[in-house]
């Protein structure tokens, strides 16, 4: 993804998640390395829970660097590039160009929506068949 201008796209979770002991468990079923459970680095957890779709990544690398008190730390902007990259290579993040809300399986806990809810839901749009 060299070349691609990223602080004008959006991003967005594309996996189901659910906290576990403090510490957050990926469930990885639509990407080409599906399927798989996936635990992450700290940086990476906080990355893959602001993918909400709402926002542009440089508004998240502006938010970010806003909670240092002495500024912005130099590579900030290149380390949350690389942190995205590799999410997205991983399949467990899209990008795209408008904002684009989550859908309910992507945006809230695995644990919080009725497996037989989720699973219409997901149906519904087009990522899992029909039966």
């Amino acid at each position: 993804m060299s070349g691609i201008d990223l602080n004008h796209r959006y991003f967005s979770r594309a996996a189901t998640w659910q906290h576990l002991d403090g510490r957050l468990l990926i469930h990885d079923s639509f990407s080409p390395k599906a399927p798989r459970m996936v635990t992450m680095e700290p940086w990476h957890e906080v990355v893959f829970m602001r993918a909400d779709g709402e926002h542009t990544i440089a508004e998240f690398v502006a938010h970010m660097g806003s909670q240092y008190e002495s500024g912005t730390p130099a590579g900030l902007e290149a380390q949350i590039h690389g942190i995205i990259n590799e999410l997205v290579n991983e399949g467990l993040l899209r990008l795209h160009d408008e904002r684009k809300a989550l859908p309910p399986y992507f945006a809230d806990e695995y644990t919080k929506i009725p497996a037989e809810m989720r699973k219409a839901q997901m149906e519904a749009d087009g990522l899992l068949p029909r039966k």
